[in-house]
């Protein structure tokens, strides 16, 4: 292509430069020869530029695909930088257990975390929650290290239910306010309010601080949550 550009432009500069000696008229044969080479030189640029838009060139082309190239890898490089992996969270570190007493006006059992499941297993919630914790498990699939903390949060309500007097009383806030902290190895603590009963027939307000971790399940296919620590703070009204 280029030899092809190169006699274009020869042969358009020859052809002027000799057109123009040839129809020289009254001129001498010095100058026609002078204005000849420099009108066939212009014509000659002029046919060069046209055969660079019509025929780009081969080079030029083989340069920008590898550029177009490395962009396009680079980009999904930069966004799984910024994905944390397994080992960007910080470690759990459980507090003291919460156990008191509990007078009537409290919603919560005496000693409740000597009560408590140390776990609970996801089939054991499906086979109440039913179809919409199946999506959820769906939805978030089986990548290690994916962020669970939507099913942490799911798999938090029993462990309450059982700290309270009246389990079928208790109503968990709005999942809307409900706030996650993610640590190594998928630990996790919930955080929001619930209500339940007293002993008086009065609805009581706490704010819980639930702390579990995904472990190896016994049923095939479904992983369980061991409660870490359960922390439950009366509302001040």
């Amino acid at each position: 292509m280029e030899f092809l550009r190169l006699l274009v432009f020869v042969t358009a500069w020859g052809f002027m430069w000799r057109w123009v000696v040839k129809n020289r008229g009254g001129w001498n044969l010095i100058y026609s020869n002078l204005v000849g080479a420099a009108g066939g030189f212009i014509v000659g640029l002029v046919m060069l530029s046209i055969t660079f838009s019509l025929f780009p060139s081969a080079h030029r082309a083989e340069r920008a695909a590898p550029e177009e190239v490395v962009e396009q890898e680079a980009e999904p490089a930069s966004d799984v930088a910024l994905l944390p992996g397994a080992d960007d969270f910080p470690a759990y570190v459980a507090g003291e257990p919460q156990n008191e007493p509990s007078p009537p006006e409290s919603a919560l059992l005496p000693n409740f975390s000597k009560r408590l499941t140390a776990a609970v297993s996801e089939k054991k919630v499906q086979d109440t929650a039913g179809k919409e914790f199946a999506a959820l498990r769906k939805r978030i699939g089986k990548d290690p290290n994916a962020d669970k903390s939507l099913l942490a949060s799911v798999m938090c309500a029993p462990f309450i239910m059982n700290a309270m007097r009246f389990p079928a009383s208790a109503v968990i806030a709005n999942p809307s306010s409900t706030q996650s902290t993610r640590y190594k190895d998928q630990t996790y603590t919930i955080s929001n309010t619930v209500t339940a009963r007293n002993m008086l027939g009065d609805d009581v307000s706490y704010r819980y601080d639930c702390s579990l971790q995904q472990v190896a399940g016994k049923e095939s296919g479904y992983a369980d949550w061991r409660l870490l620590n359960l922390k439950l703070q009366k509302v001040k009204s």
